[in-house]
């Protein structure tokens, strides 16, 4: 990215994280602890909890470029914990990227700390709200853009932007259109997978509890809906704003229908 516009942490931050996602060695590595030892301990710690729709049609997918993962956006660590199970269960995973805000993550030295320990640097590139948007994050999507071009790259994005925080988990925030500007930038062989998650809390320490019965249980589910290519998403919608709301609304119709199977159990 363009060091004239990087501000204080943000200099040695985003240098650093492009290295780390760009030298396929570097990421190679990263991505090995990432499969062998986080991902384990996040399923140990919440496998008790979570329930999982629809990974039989992702299992036979073997995509010729990379795969974008579009969710719902409630806790901080949704794409984590379906990415652990994910691991667990296709074979088309070979680099994880998810795209995140640049506040906190790239200007602070504990979000570098955290993206780093949590996520091994995955959470990149970032995504700039200031008035530096307009020359930065044509960057970055030019590189989510690049990763997608290769088979093994998983891209993790929610339309929405930020979590949503109100009491209904089954009411959204309105879809951006970032969602719709990677569709139209990249491969039209690239794989969109929609997801809806519910259940996760963004205290998560005491989630992993419960999971071991200490405390009410909290759980987790996970449904996936039917995948798609870029070049069929296109012809969703006219602009990268509507094709963004076409796809957001695949995820908001697998939370109906989470609704009505919860519905329906209790019913």
């Amino acid at each position: 990215m363009p060091r004239d516009h990087l501000r204080g942490v943000e200099r040695f931050a985003v240098p650093l994280l492009d290295a780390l996602n760009s030298q396929r060695a570097v990421k190679a590595a990263v991505q090995w602890f990432g499969r062998q030892v986080s991902a384990r301990w996040v399923r140990a710690c919440t496998r008790n909890l979570v329930t999982i729709e629809g990974l039989d049609a992702l299992r036979g997918l073997a995509p010729a470029n990379g795969v974008i993962l579009v969710s719902n956006h409630r806790s901080f660590f949704d794409m984590y914990v379906v990415s652990a199970f994910l691991y667990e269960n296709v074979s088309f995973i070979e680099r994880l990227y998810f795209p995140v805000r640049s506040n906190f993550f790239y200007d602070h030295p504990l979000g570098v700390l955290v993206n780093l320990a949590i996520s091994g640097g995955a959470m990149w590139p970032p995504v700039f709200r200031d008035d530096r948007r307009g020359a930065l994050n044509p960057v970055g999507l030019d590189q989510i853009a690049h990763v997608l071009t290769t088979p093994g790259a998983v891209v993790g994005i929610h339309p929405e932007g930020t979590r949503g925080k109100g009491p209904d988990p089954y009411t959204y925030l309105p879809a951006r259109s970032g969602l719709g500007e990677i569709v139209l930038a990249v491969p039209e062989g690239v794989v969109i997978v929609p997801l809806f998650v519910i259940g996760l809390k963004n205290a998560f320490g005491r989630q992993v509890l419960s999971n071991f019965g200490f405390g009410p249980a909290d759980p987790v589910r996970v449904r996936f809906g039917a995948s798609l290519t870029v070049g069929e998403a296109r012809r969703l919608g006219v602009d990268a704003a509507s094709v963004s709301r076409a796809l957001f609304a695949r995820v908001e119709a697998l939370g109906e229908l989470d609704r009505a199977t919860v519905a329906a159990r209790e019913g």
